[in-house]
């Protein structure tokens, strides 16, 4: 029978938080401009299976502060886990989180990594945002918007009541999204492209990467650089591929953990 959940707010960190379950420790981090809500139907299908930590990002959901550098924004993730005696837990993030994941694995201790429909290939995306960077500083960046959050195919989400959550979960403020994407703007994308591989180097961990799509060439690479990876593409489920059908992932996310537990 699952444990119940614990909502509380770390006072060193300001990260809010809710926990439950028992098991393998999973810290689960959510996309910019959401919050740690969409998780809940994914943690529906857990059912206690592992303990749980939804994270908000600094500046999402409860979670006060501003927001920071991906690094820093692990290290912070790190601080809460101390406080909370969780060590070498899974952790999993999804889009922008995928890369703070990805630190997390290469920085502290970890079990395994999952990345959901984001690699650590980050150059085409650094790219384009270069293009559309005077946009997104000026006040044309609400007329940018849409098309940024049309790319995230919330429409793919099959069940109502998970689009409703996930809509009730999304705010966007532009001072939030430019302070997230302010390493990615003021650094030339090739620097931050091997900037980012470099750090993805010290990843030792397994990882496991759930892609709503077909992966590209860049991230086929980046994948086969790691010494234990496993990639699903689930082409057609979208951004929110975990969401589309979280049994699915829930069964796939519970099967690493175990690959995890046997290789700790």
């Amino acid at each position: 029978m699952a444990t119940a959940t614990v909502t509380a707010t770390d006072p060193t960190t300001g990260l809010a938080y809710d926990t439950g379950g028992a098991g393998t420790p999973v810290v689960l981090l959510h996309g910019m401009t959401f919050d740690r809500r969409t998780w809940r139907p994914v943690l529906d299908e857990l059912d206690g299976a592992v303990r749980s930590i939804a994270v908000d990002l600094p500046g999402h959901g409860d979670s006060g502060g501003r927001p920071a550098r991906l690094e820093d924004v692990a290290a912070q993730t790190h601080r809460l886990l101390g406080s909370l005696g969780v060590e070498r837990p899974v952790v999993v993030g999804h889009s922008m989180a995928a890369v703070v994941a990805a630190l997390y694995g290469a920085a502290y201790p970890a079990r395994g990594i999952v990345l959901v429909d984001q690699a650590t290939e980050v150059l085409p995306f650094a790219r384009t945002l270069h293009r559309i960077a005077p946009m997104l500083r000026g006040p044309a960046f609400h007329q940018v918007w849409p098309a940024i959050e049309e790319s995230f195919g919330l429409d793919r989400i099959p069940d109502p009541a998970t689009r409703a959550l996930v809509r009730g979960a999304h705010k966007v403020e532009q001072d939030v999204v430019l302070g997230y994407w302010d390493q990615v703007l003021g650094t030339d994308p090739a620097e931050l492209q091997s900037w980012l591989d470099a750090k993805a180097a010290g990843i030792r961990v397994p990882c496991l990467a759930v892609l709503g799509r077909s992966a590209t060439d860049g991230e086929r690479r980046r994948f086969d650089a790691m010494p234990d990876v496993q990639v699903e593409e689930w082409a057609g489920d979208g951004h929110f591929v975990h969401l589309a059908d979280p049994e699915r992932f829930a069964t796939r996310l519970r099967a690493f953990v175990g690959h995890c537990d046997r290789a700790a």
